[in-house]
């Protein structure tokens, strides 16, 4: 095929999309820039494995020990699965704002609203908690000591930075992200590969150990643990949340999600594996005397070595920032053309010129530079934000599987060009089963200590109820919309 014939092969199948958008009820206003690597590069930075592990590998090793490693397998298998029954929603119904039209298309209107609500404001938390947890990568490198101010200024800025990147325009975001995933592939070479084959002190047998972590309680200290891959396997469904952006959606959004698992969870399980077994004095890392990913990068690759991953993790932190607020600002367009939300009108207001919603963007980026600036007046706000978050994630994830649950109980047959045929019903039932075991774990009232308040322990299951329980009283309204599309 000559490059004639694929411009015209690429440009069918951008009509075909923009037809098949109009079938569900909307005309085409944005431009279809994103390839493949480009929307798998969303996702990809949303979940940065790198980031993620290094964040949380101390308290998984405090919690369970080294052999916490086993239960990552176990939880990206189950996040696996949720990613396919997105594949095939993502496939029939190529829409912005991802989840939220997922769930609206299998559950109706109002199942739809409460779902986007939940996501919104996760979305909206995970942005803020990246944000909070920004200042300890930064602060070594500039020789700055942290403190409220110093972490919730550098949050802010890094909010301000992506948010700038995202006003760029589609195709800028998405080199920001692509280069989010060649410095999380750097980190991999590094953290994975080079600790692995060149910096491993420990036996592959302490990956059996405990080193006393959690043996009152074996089973509920991996559980416990068990929320790394919880924390860490999600953001393959930012794919789905710029669909009216890529070409030919309904293939290549299931692609990147696939994609997405496939090379995030395959590189968290390395650097895993690599890291774990770098680490000098497990039992002092165990006993949290010393900060484990820290001392493996350092007697690994020196001080000098140790910093620079730590700036090669700042700029993963700032794509996947900017992934979140993409997928942001597209669902607060996707509730506005819906008119689900106050400021319908403007949150679905297209810049013509930049083909960006630009007031959403700007809503996407003001209100967790608020929730930043609270931790001015509480200086460990960064992990109940995260937490919060993720209860919040994962439980719109669990309504768009249990909506596919249901439509697939009363007739529905996905015809997008990704289905998972005769597979469909086991893998979204165990999917759901997954989700649901999931979200207990997250909201498990575990307290941090044995006087921590009524208030500490019960924090996110509390909020998370509440936010539950106003979407539901709010989702009259999204009745009253009509059914536009719905079901389609």
């Amino acid at each position: 095929m000559d490059q004639n014939d694929a411009r015209g092969a690429e440009g069918g199948a951008d009509r075909a999309e923009d037809e098949l958008l109009r079938d569900l009820g909307y005309k085409p206003q944005f431009k279809r820039v994103l390839g493949l690597f480009g929307d798998f590069s969303l996702g990809y930075s949303y979940m940065s494995p790198l980031a993620g592990f290094y964040a949380l590998f101390g308290y998984a090793l405090a919690l369970a020990g080294p052999s916490f490693f086993w239960t990552m397998p176990i939880v990206l298998a189950g996040h696996t699965l949720v990613a396919l029954v997105f594949a095939e929603a993502s496939s029939q119904y190529p829409l912005a704002g991802g989840v939220y039209q997922w769930a609206r298309r299998l559950g109706g209107p109002r199942y739809g609203f409460v779902t986007g609500w939940v996501y919104l404001l996760a979305l909206i938390g995970t942005v803020a908690g990246l944000a909070a947890g920004v200042a300890p990568y930064l602060a070594p490198l500039i020789g700055a000591e942290g403190g409220p101010a110093f972490n919730a200024g550098t949050g802010i800025v890094m909010i301000l930075v992506a948010a700038a990147f995202n006003l760029m325009g589609t195709r800028v975001l998405a080199r920001v992200t692509e280069l989010g995933v060649w410095a999380g592939l750097l980190g991999l070479v590094v953290c994975g590969v080079w600790l692995l084959l060149f910096a491993r002190v420990q036996p592959f047998d302490v990956l059996f150990q405990s080193f006393g972590a959690g043996e009152g309680d074996r089973a509920a200290a991996l559980f416990a643990a068990s929320l790394i891959g919880v924390w860490i396997f999600f953001g393959h469904e930012a794919c789905g949340d710029l669909a009216e952006e890529v070409k030919d959606a309904s293939r290549q959004v299931p692609r990147a999600m696939i994609l997405t698992m496939v090379a995030g969870g395959g590189s968290a399980l390395l650097i895993a594996l690599g890291m774990i077994l770098a680490v000098p004095d497990m039992a002092a890392a165990v006993a949290g005397e010393v900060n484990p990913a820290e001392a493996a990068l350092t007697a690994a690759l020196g001080p000098i070595g140790a910093k620079a991953m730590l700036a090669c993790l700042l700029l993963i932190v700032l794509s996947a920032a900017v992934s979140v607020i993409a997928s942001t600002s597209r669902l607060l367009f996707s509730l506005g053309r819906d008119d689900l939300i106050v400021g319908s009108r403007l949150m679905a207001a297209i810049d013509e010129r930049r083909g960006l919603p630009v007031p959403a963007v700007a809503v996407a980026t003001l209100v967790p530079v608020g929730i930043v600036a609270l931790g001015l007046l509480s200086p460990n706000a960064a992990a109940p934000i995260i937490s919060f978050a993720t209860a919040g994630i994962y439980s719109a994830f669990a309504m768009v599987v249990l909506g596919a649950v249901i439509a697939r109980n009363g007739g529905w047959q996905p015809a997008g060009s990704f289905t998972l045929g005769r597979w469909g019903w086991p893998v979204t039932v165990a999917a759901l089963a997954f989700e649901t075991g999931a979200i207990l774990n997250i909201v498990w009232p575990r307290p941090a200590s044995a006087d921590a308040s009524f208030y500490a322990t019960w924090l996110i299951p509390i909020a998370l109820a509440a936010i539950l329980g106003l979407g539901l009283l709010q989702s009259g309204r999204a009745a009253r919309q009509g059914t536009q599309g719905a079901g389609a």
